[in-house]
């Protein structure tokens, strides 16, 4: 545009008639761009489909689909942003082209950087098509919202008395199962195939194998996050890493079979079954915010053994908060008895011969 204008006033001034073609070629090609680009834009449709999951910190793609409704024309060098996206986007949507009457997905590199609510409003079709002089913007309304999960901690972050005796830890307990936790004394109901014929004949009675099955525990993770000191960048940064904690924690100890359930002041979350998606769990952390400590509640009553996560403002307030409710201050740990046991049993005979 600047090499037309100024071709135009060098032909006013000197009336050079060679000048003059030079200026209606270059208006001829601003015209035809304008002209092209317009065909490009339209009758094309947009929408939009978002992940399953968004997590902070963890790049996403968003699916933008493209509709040419044109019968005879396509559209070439066709550009896509989101303008509610554009501190997160890394990187615009290009689509080279999209024969007439035809579908065209691209993907949208999106990095969330804070969890909660994510609202997205219209999306942008632009192209600077054919000759790059002019571009052109249209917008579209397309109203969408999701909720941005937060981000998964590292599992070596993590405390190691958390990986050892946390709420993920082996829980075993009598019943029917593969593993032989001890053997005893034959009593009436016991199945044949039980007995331990090589001990039995050694001992002179009938002793049979008593075995151990997996229990399904129920766990209940105490979330502090009463305000208790200026809620300045540190404070905040550290909630937002203990929420972080607790999103791993959910997830390792789903996938465990175990069933969890979170508790922040005056709030709880769903109880998940082992084994089940965090999705719901996930859900409410992303939703999760600092209460100040004047209005803050008491965390309702656990509905499985309490678990006291790292607090925020007052170190170990929610273990405090949870000893004098009954709940227990101390990290969990895991059941030994019948290990001890088993223990005592291999000392009595050949290991082997016991889990025959």
């Amino acid at each position: 545009m600047g090499v037309t204008i100024g071709v135009g006033a060098a032909a006013v001034n000197t009336g050079n008639n060679l000048l003059y073609l030079l200026l209606g070629l270059l208006l001829s090609l601003v015209l035809a761009n304008g002209v092209l680009s317009d065909l490009a834009l339209r009758r094309v449709r947009l929408r939009r489909r978002l992940p399953q999951r968004l997590f902070v910190g963890r790049t996403a793609l968003v699916e933008i689909g493209l509709r040419n409704d044109k019968r005879r024309l396509p559209s070439y060098a066709l550009e896509v942003r989101d303008p509610t996206l554009a501190d997160i986007a890394t990187a615009r949507c290009h689509s080279l082209k999209i024969a007439p009457a035809s579908d065209r997905a691209v993907a949208c590199p999106v990095v969330p950087v804070r969890r909660g609510p994510l609202r997205l409003e219209a999306l942008e079709l632009g192209t600077r098509y054919p000759f790059g002089l002019v571009e052109k913007w249209q917008p579209y309304d397309l109203p969408a919202e999701a909720i941005v999960y937060p981000a998964l901690a590292p599992s070596e972050t993590l405390d190691g008395s958390l990986q050892q005796e946390g709420p993920d830890a082996p829980h075993d307990a009598i019943g029917r199962g593969i593993e032989v936790a001890s053997l005893r004394d034959y009593r009436d109901g016991d199945e044949a195939r039980d007995i331990h014929w090589l001990r039995s004949a050694s001992v002179g009675e009938i002793v049979v194998r008593e075995r151990e099955r997996d229990t399904t525990r129920t766990v209940s993770l105490l979330l502090d996050n009463r305000v208790t000191e200026p809620d300045d960048a540190p404070s905040r940064a550290a909630f937002e890493q203990t929420v972080s904690r607790t999103a791993t924690l959910v997830a390792r100890s789903l996938a465990s079979g175990i069933t969890v359930e979170v508790l922040t002041r005056g709030d709880r979350s769903p109880l998940v079954a082992g084994g089940s998606d965090p999705d719901p769990l996930w859900r409410f952390l992303a939703l999760v915010d600092r209460v100040p400590a004047d209005v803050a509640g008491p965390f309702p009553e656990a509905r499985g053994e309490p678990y006291p996560l790292v607090s925020v403002g007052a170190p170990n307030a929610a273990a405090r908060d949870a000893g004098a409710r009954g709940l227990g201050a101390e990290p969990l740990k895991p059941r030994r008895g019948l290990r001890a046991k088993r223990s005592r049993t291999a000392q009595a005979g050949p290991t082997s011969e016991a889990r025959r």
